[in-house]
């Protein structure tokens, strides 16, 4: 065996790691130890590809032709599964996320090898594989100029999609699965076709390499139209999110407009009151005034705003409503976070503890949390509130239990997802009848050093 034959090798599976990481790199999370990891797959998955040739060598020698055939086709199913498990390794990704993104990269690497090894080096130019430093070259430069244009118009939108597109249930794997299998099956089916018996100039067939080119551009055409499809399925149940919670702020504003109307007419009696009773009642009555209007004078000062805001807001809502809210809440360190982004996490983790304790009739059993403070470099965000029912959780959320499985999902959905646009987490639980839901933030290095700077 030559050094082409060593080449082709190497070749073939550093194109489709890189392909695949060029998909992975922009969707996913990377694991601990990321460049390690990616240093750690390419040098084994390498040296993997280089005992193949010598063992090829000795399949021709020993066995017929369509035998040989048939352990080519499983050697490279075989890398090609084992970049799966590189990818999986270096990234964090659901099973089917991971096999999605392989037969996207799997495409893009075919589509290089087909125009270069097939169509230039075994047609038009049969020669340029016998000098080697050049085919090297031009393998590099055509890689290179191929995987910029796919990042430039397919790859990009990946990031959009929030590090997750398809979960570990029977559905996806099963899709993922058949795309994967229609990826192999496409590109070994036209390789078949690419050559008659000899391998002269004459005989190779352009039609079975511009057929499989055509087969792979198609597939990552659909890959990106299920991204895109994904994408806009997102920005509806977002769309859809705002007009449901801004049809639940208006009530509840409505509701808070109301308990301040109902307190100003019982102030009013309690005024007019006042102007009939003796001295001794008269002070009575100013600490029963005081009493009521103390929580219209409770602007909770968080060193936050925003925050301040939606608590304020809660109290009253909570007031109304008999249940009752407690906060420690140290949020002068939560700048990093958009307006919008605090208001829906903040928004959204206290209705679904609100909606969870009104059920409750024993004012003993209304109760809600919530602490905001630093862990470490962490920012901490816990509610805390009292249930009763089993709680099932799956992926890491709770299923509810509402018919209007849409607007109730999605809540807990877009906290997970606002968590992980700050490179944070969400997390869940409930026992000895305590839902505890608890996000972790990593705070920014900026903010970081200001907070410990303040802390000296």
């Amino acid at each position: 065996m030559g050094a082409v034959a060593f080449f082709e090798e190497l070749r073939f599976i550093i194109e489709l790691l890189a392909a695949e990481h060029l998909f992975a790199y922009v969707f996913a999370k990377q694991q601990d130890n990321f460049r390690m990891r990616v240093s750690c797959s390419f040098v084994i998955m390498m040296g993997i590809s280089c005992i193949y040739p010598f063992l090829a060598e000795q399949f021709h020698l020993l066995m017929p032709g369509i035998l040989v055939n048939i352990i080519n086709v499983g050697w490279y199913i075989l890398l090609a599964v084992g970049s799966g498990l590189c990818i999986k390794f270096c990234y964090k990704l659901t099973t089917a996320d991971t096999m999605f993104l392989c037969a996207a990269g799997y495409s893009l690497q075919h589509i290089e090898y087909v125009a270069v090894n097939e169509i230039l080096a075994k047609g038009v130019w049969q020669r340029l594989s016998d000098m080697l430093p050049l085919y090297v070259l031009l393998c590099a430069v055509s890689t290179s100029l191929l995987y910029y244009v796919v990042y430039r118009l397919f790859v990009r939108p990946l990031g959009g999609q929030g590090g997750r597109l398809f979960e570990d249930c029977v559905h996806d794997i099963a899709f993922t699965v058949l795309m994967s299998v229609l990826v192999l099956f496409s590109t070994f089916m036209c390789q078949t076709i690419f050559v008659s018996g000899r391998q002269d100039y004459k005989e190779i067939n352009y039609l079975g390499a511009v057929t499989d080119l055509l087969m792979c551009i198609l597939i990552l055409w659909v890959l990106y139209a299920i991204c895109r499809i994904h994408g806009l399925n997102k920005e509806k149940d977002i769309v859809e999110q705002i007009l449901y919670e801004r049809k639940r702020q208006y009530e509840m504003s409505r509701e808070n407009i109301e308990t301040i109307n109902h307190k100003c007419h019982d102030l009013k009696h309690q005024l007019r009151a006042l102007q009939q009773v003796s001295a001794d009642e008269r002070g009575q009555y100013i600490e029963e005034l005081e009493r009521a209007i103390s929580i219209y004078d409770k602007v909770t000062e968080t060193g936050n705003e925003v925050v301040n805001t939606i608590l304020s807001e809660k109290s009253l809502y909570c007031e109304r409503r008999q249940i009752k809210l407690s906060c420690i809440v140290d949020a002068s360190h939560l700048d990093f976070m958009s307006t919008l982004d605090i208001y829906a996490i903040l928004g959204n983790a206290l209705d679904n503890a609100i909606e969870n304790v009104s059920k409750y009739n024993d004012a003993g059993k209304r109760v809600i949390s919530l602490t905001i403070k630093t862990v470490g470099d962490f920012l901490s965000i816990q509610t805390n509130n009292y249930c009763e029912e089993e709680i099932e959780i799956c992926d890491g959320l709770p299923v509810t239990t509402k018919r209007d499985k849409t607007h109730h999902g999605f809540g807990m959905k877009s906290m997970r997802h606002l968590a992980g646009k700050y490179g944070g987490s969400l997390a869940v639980s409930a026992r000895d009848n305590v839902f505890t839901l608890q996000i972790l933030l990593p705070m920014p290095k900026e903010f970081l050093r200001l907070y410990k700077l303040e802390r000296q």
